[in-house]
């Protein structure tokens, strides 16, 4: 797994000078696009994975997106298997509901796939466990 944390800060905490200036945004964006393309060129059976953080982070669509456009400016999805969560942050893993937005809005309270101890469906994010994620 590569950069536990750090991408998701990109997309989350843009406003932040400490990690959306544009000297620490490229520290991020060329380290991690340098590390999967030189891990691949090492050994291109190696399965590389890159950090996703957790529902509770980039679980809102704008945040999501955001991550979204990251990635794809690294150059390197044809070089990776997929992402992790849960990784460098927690979330509980939950269980899944029947769609996206199931929970939203007080929708279906009874609902196991509905618990939400943090509280994230009545910020509007869906992804409140790790499984709807």
């Amino acid at each position: 797994v590569i950069e536990p944390d750090s991408l998701p800060n990109l997309s989350t905490n843009q406003a932040d000078p400490r990690c959306g200036n544009v000297a620490t945004s490229s520290a991020y964006r060329d380290g991690v696009s340098y590390a999967a393309k030189t891990l691949a060129a090492a050994d291109p059976a190696a399965a590389i994975y890159l950090d996703a953080g957790h529902g509770g982070w980039l679980g809102w669509k704008d945040n999501m997106q955001d991550f979204v456009q990251t990635i794809q400016a690294l150059d390197v999805a044809h070089l990776i298997r997929g992402f992790a969560t849960n990784v460098a942050g927690y979330q509980y893993l939950g269980e899944m509901c029947p769609s996206y937005d199931y929970c939203l809005n007080n929708a279906h309270p009874e609902h196991p796939c509905c618990a939400d101890a943090c509280g994230l469906t009545a910020e509007w994010n869906p992804s409140h466990n790790e499984h709807n994620y």
